[in-house]
């Protein structure tokens, strides 16, 4: 465990856009196999959709303990456990030869990928500086989200060249990739505990705690933070409700095909891409709070573009402010969240964070079914609407600026004060 200042982000740019191209690069690839894999072993379409759910539910149940576990034993053992743990899933399921056999594998790659989420973040706010982390996010998202274009199209190509099968091997060979550039190049990055506290009055030496300080989830910031993300997680991320009825709102109101809807997603990731860098450039320029808020806008603009869309023209720029909206809302939250977190209880910090998201991912859809069963699909985006609407409102209340603040030094030490 290192004692001395953590490394400059410069001097680990290449490894960490590698470490983080090559996980991107195998998270595209699944996104191919998974539901035609499970498809392939007799799953019906409703079981296809219980493999996609699986892999998230871990989250928020391993996500804390990641956290704990990265700020008492370091990032590096978390980053080797969840690269060897998830690589061997995938091995186990390149062998699997029954529905139950894959989905009970997809479970235990839902663990290992909690691992690397709340870990490789809490690398990345290790080894960045507030002055220029917006940067350093927007940087390891890029490399991120080019995998995860290149991905499909990698996984696309092996399944057609071999069988389905063997795109689990490649996935598997991304870990390795990873796994080798942690062992060799990246530092531990765990800041050093102290291990006494000084004198108090009567001059005896207390030993610094080592419990969490659960003040630090009781400050305004965070709870700004966490509503913003949970309501992210709920809207924007992954199976979140836009991505969830897009595709159904499109062929339903517009009779679009499978093959326009498509390009309109590719398109969209495309823009999503663009706009990380960019968006890093600003919250290191303007702040986070704003852009921030401008993100929350965006979100709720394109909700309610495509409650209210009925021609393809909406439809298309509903999608458009989303992608642009997702890639400044990926960015700021997390280098918001970064900026708030104790050196010393990052990961338990972070974890909670990614908590948040995790569960909107899981309940926004599942709220949004109920409600367009009720009310109907357009009103029910609507109300969604007013529910980002009322996040943006609640982070410019509460929620304070993180960059400009104290030196690094002093900031690091009142992270979770407000």
């Amino acid at each position: 465990m290192q004692t001395q200042q953590a490394p400059d982000f410069t001097r680990l740019a290449i490894p960490v856009a590698i470490i983080f191209f090559s996980w991107g690069l195998g998270t595209g690839a699944l996104w191919v196999a998974r539901p035609l894999f499970a498809l392939a072993l007799g799953g019906t379409l409703l079981q296809v959709g219980f493999v996609s759910a699986l892999s998230a539910t871990p989250r928020p149940i391993f996500g804390p303990i990641t956290g704990v576990l990265c700020d008492r034993w370091g990032r590096r053992p978390m980053l080797v456990l969840a690269a060897i743990g998830h690589g061997g899933v995938l091995v186990a399921q390149f062998y699997s030869t029954s529905y139950l056999q894959f989905v009970l594998l997809e479970g235990l790659a839902g663990i290992s990928i909690a691992l690397w989420t709340i870990s490789s973040s809490v690398l990345i706010a290790d080894i960045t500086k507030i002055a220029s982390r917006g940067r350093a996010v927007a940087f390891r998202d890029t490399a991120m989200r080019m995998g995860m274009l290149a991905g499909p199209l990698v996984g696309g190509f092996i399944a057609a060249q071999f069988e389905l099968r063997w795109v689990f091997i490649f996935i598997a060979s991304t870990k390795v990739v990873a796994l080798y550039v942690v062992l060799v190049i990246i530092p531990e990055t765990r800041p050093a505990r102290a291990g006494h506290e000084p004198a108090g009055r009567s001059g005896a030496v207390r030993t610094a705690s080592r419990g969490i300080p659960w003040g630090m989830f009781r400050s305004r910031s965070f709870v700004a933070i966490a509503a913003a993300t949970l309501c992210f997680g709920m809207v924007g991320l992954g199976p979140g409700l836009f991505r969830t009825y897009f595709p159904v709102h499109a062929q339903e109101t517009l009779m679009l095909g499978p093959d326009v809807i498509g390009n309109l997603v590719a398109v969209g990731a495309v823009l999503t891409l663009l706009t990380a860098a960019p968006t890093g450039f600003a919250v290191d320029r303007f702040g986070r709070k704003w852009p921030l808020v401008f993100g929350l806008v965006l979100l709720g603009a394109s909700v309610y573009l495509l409650g209210v869309s009925a021609a393809f023209i909406g439809v298309a720029m509903a999608f458009a402010v989303f992608a642009v909206a997702e890639g400044m809302n990926s960015n700021t939250m997390q280098t918001y969240a970064m900026d708030l977190a104790p050196p010393e209880q990052r990961g338990v910090f972070l974890s909670a964070f990614h908590v948040a998201t995790s569960v909107g991912m899981i309940v926004g859809p599942l709220i949004a079914g109920l409600l367009a069963g009720l009310l109907g699909l357009e009103t029910t985006l609507v109300i969604f609407t007013g529910v980002v609407g009322g996040c943006a409102l609640l982070f410019v209340v509460l929620a304070r600026e993180t960059l400009r603040r104290e030196p690094d030094s002093v900031a690091a030490r009142t992270g979770s004060s407000s």
